[in-house]
């Protein structure tokens, strides 16, 4: 085990010299001409930028994080979305190279705070505490700026996007490399949207590991009739999101796995990949050596369940663990559609009696008007 360790503290040097990372957004038309997102979660590995800008006092808001106040130098990233660049957008990575969209309007900067309190459920004294240390130092150097990686409901209207998929791709300059990208999707829908969380290891694959593996030498190792089922649920007009313990840094090889998988001629539908925001060696521990997935898991679908703003639009779910179960419990999903998968294909889910059903994906298919 201490050999894996030593392995993966090399990999982590190298990836944060090399690796980026990225994950899909959701955004939610509120139809009252409002809209919300989950993070747009995104980090370029430790490059050498030709532009540094000049140093700002920045407040960052992102959820699950306290709020830091700081001096650092930003880079401003380019934005193209759906093939357009957007210069208008004000984006840019901090000294860790994590994109944030950056405001300095009062305005803009008390719809991100409200967001934040309520998220991060902070009392009044703590508010009040942060709020002055903001003023101090916003008075000290009119050069301020607020960073957060979930924009204002004015900038997700700004950048003019369309019902169902769209593309955004964010480019730096750097000084060796050149053009740097990373590209991902985001996905607008309406607020009733309904949604179906789907685990990828252990669950579209046969297997945690070998699934991944096996696959990049052309070997199918994916659980029988689970492109069918995914399709049915999609005519249905349920949203598949994917969602994985995997770090972000293996978004575009998780992207490539799912686009590649093929039944009988059906694909997997289209939906949102979600992956952790970790690095790479916290993301393996987490999944591998303590197997707590389901911590993960459950802030990524609080962020869904925060962004969505109603319950009972995450109507069913899929997994291989029994901490998966946790998770989907966490984001108000009912028992009897949480189901749960091996890699002989056997699933199990709990009716409302509270009683075991086994099923396998093909059973499912066949009772699927009366599940869902």
């Amino acid at each position: 085990m201490s050999s894996i360790f030593k392995s993966l503290a090399k990999m982590r040097q190298k990836t944060k010299a090399v690796f980026s990372g990225v994950t899909d957004v959701i955004v939610v038309d509120q139809g009252d001409g409002k809209y919300t997102s989950t993070p747009f979660n995104v980090k370029f590995g430790k490059l050498k930028f030709l532009n540094p800008g000049e140093e700002l006092v920045i407040e960052t808001l992102n959820i699950r994080e306290k709020s830091v106040i700081k001096q650092m130098n930003l880079v401003k990233l380019v934005i193209y979305i759906n093939g357009e660049e957007r210069n208008d957008i004000q984006f840019y990575l901090d000294d860790e190279q994590i994109g944030h969209f950056a405001y300095n309007k009062k305005e803009d900067i008390d719809e991100l705070k409200q967001k934040y309190y309520q998220q991060t459920k902070q009392n009044v004294q703590q508010q009040q505490q942060q709020q002055q240390q903001v003023d101090e130092l916003h008075n000290y150097n009119n050069k301020f700026l607020c960073l957060s990686r979930v924009p204002t409901s004015k900038t997700i209207e700004s950048l003019k996007l369309k019902q169902g998929q769209n593309s955004i791709v964010y480019e730096v300059e750097c000084k060796r490399l050149g053009q740097q990208h990373i590209e991902c999707e985001i996905f607008v829908i309406k607020q009733n949207q309904k949604i179906f969380i789907s685990d990828i290891d252990g669950t579209i694959t046969k297997s945690p590991t070998k699934g991944m593996i096996l696959s990049t030498f052309g070997r199918d190792y994916t659980q029988d009739h689970i492109c069918a089922f995914y399709n049915m649920l999609h005519q249905r007009n349920y949203l598949i999101l994917y969602m994985s313990a995997r770090s972000m840094v293996q978004y575009e090889s998780t992207k490539e796995y799912l686009l590649r998988q093929q039944q009988d001629g059906i694909q997997l539908p289209p939906g949102p990949v979600f992956l952790s925001p970790q690095e790479l060696l916290e993301a393996f521990t987490i999944e591998v050596i303590k197997k707590q997935t389901d911590i993960l898991k459950s802030q990524m679908l609080n962020d869904l369940v925060f962004t969505i703003g109603i319950t009972g639009t995450i109507q069913g779910g899929m997994g291989d663990r029994l901490n998966d179960i946790q998770a989907y419990k966490m984001a108000n999903v009912q028992y009897e559609r949480i189901f749960l998968i091996n890699k002989k294909g056997e699933i199990v889910r709990v009716n409302n009696e509270m009683q075991e059903e086994k099923f396998t994906i093909k059973e499912i298919i066949q009772k699927i008007d009366q599940i869902f």
